[in-house]
């Protein structure tokens, strides 16, 4: 089984992580740790990246493959790709085959398209909890998924895992 994380380093993305690692151990799966950068209007332009292990050199690091000039990724993503690899580092610790990749899009579009590129079987996501007046306005990333996958999506609320509420009395 490939299951595909995809992860927005907000507060749900330890408990998408456990969840994924439950799943992956129980199936003898595979993961793939995706990270979305959304769409801006910096007019700045990312390349994908999609390498297990990249090499960092002054202030930009380049696709390894790559040939084309204008490839280096920006040091402001380098960030986002190291706090992948540690995770994916994590999981290969516990014997689960991870691969890491940073997209640039539209989040439900690009995890769609990340899904059947890799050949998925399984989308994991976090769950932020918003209000249903808040996904009336603006929309959910997680009901995007929901809708439009055509394979099976695990919806992770931010206390998954065996996590327990805070008591507040």
């Amino acid at each position: 089984m490939k299951i595909l994380a995809a992860l927005d380093f907000s507060d749900t993305t330890e408990s998408v992580i456990r969840t994924t690692k439950k799943i992956a151990a129980a199936s003898s799966g595979n993961v793939i740790l995706l990270h979305v950068i959304p769409e801006d209007n910096s007019g700045m332009e990312f390349n994908p990246t999609t390498e297990p292990r990249q090499k960092r050199t002054g202030k930009y690091y380049r696709e390894p493959d790559s040939t084309e000039e204008g490839d280096a990724v920006p040091l402001l993503h380098d960030r986002r790709f190291r706090e992948l690899q540690d995770m994916a580092d994590r999981l290969k610790d516990e014997g689960i085959e991870t691969a890491v990749s940073i997209v640039h899009g539209d989040p439900v579009n690009m995890v769609l398209e990340h899904a059947e590129k890799e050949g998925a079987d399984l989308i994991a996501a976090g769950s932020h909890g918003h209000k249903t007046l808040y996904q009336l306005f603006v929309g959910s990333i997680c009901a995007g998924l929901v809708r439009q996958s055509t394979i099976p999506v695990v919806i992770v609320p931010p206390k998954a895992s065996g996590e327990r509420p805070e008591n507040t009395h």
